[in-house]
């Protein structure tokens, strides 16, 4: 399968049309790196990303953190999260349980990214509003899909690939200022919660005109 045959199947799996700027040049390289994995299980791969979270919330929670190591870890879950798309289209493998699988795991995900935060130092209450925020930003596209309107509507400002940008810059951060590394996680957490806050808002307005018709 080429490049350009991934991204037609891609379109049409997403609900949307062709991707364009850095999504595409995202999508290019993750195509480009995911090859060796091509004879990897893409439920396999889907699963595998949840151990590198675990791992990165057990280094920042040593006594001497690891905040540099988290941050290439989360980093890799980002490849990974677009890893076993990418083999199970590319490798004709592609699933209603695959989805369904890529969906849970993604959730999981989200709830450790909160939880770093949170180990780290960041307010609990703050925490916990990011990680709400993360979970019905992405309920709210499966509940529209269950009505039967599966288009993407509109990419937000709170897209998966923000919160693992979140974990990864601002634990990369704490790396190089680790005496700080409690306020970074304030910070980034609060971030997220308000990301999260203008994602909510974008989707209620795609969405309402979508279910009005």
């Amino acid at each position: 399968m080429t490049f350009h045959e991934y991204l037609a199947q891609w379109s049409r799996l997403h609900g949307s049309s062709a991707p364009k700027g850095l999504v595409r040049i995202w999508l290019r390289i993750a195509f480009s790196c995911a090859t060796p994995f091509i004879r990897f299980n893409p439920n396999l791969i889907t699963v595998s990303a949840i151990v590198p979270m675990v791992a990165a919330i057990y280094l920042v929670n040593l006594d001497d953190p690891r905040y540099g190591l988290a941050s290439a870890l989360v980093l890799l879950v980002g490849f990974i999260d677009n890893f076993d798309g990418i083999v199970a289209v590319r490798t004709n493998r592609a699933t209603k349980w695959g989805a369904f699988l890529d969906a849970i795991v993604d959730r999981i995900v989200d709830v450790c990214i909160g939880l770093l935060f949170i180990v780290i130092g960041a307010p609990l209450e703050i925490g916990i509003l990011a990680i709400s925020f993360a979970l019905v930003h992405e309920y709210m596209r499966a509940r529209a899909g269950g009505l039967g309107h599966h288009e993407v509507a509109t990419i937000t400002a709170a897209e998966k690939p923000t919160r693992i940008a979140l974990g990864v810059m601002f634990l990369l951060a704490s790396a190089i200022y680790p005496a700080s590394a409690t306020e970074l996680a304030t910070f980034a957490t609060v971030t997220w919660a308000v990301v999260g806050l203008i994602g909510f808002a974008q989707l209620m307005r795609a969405y309402r005109k979508l279910l009005k018709k």
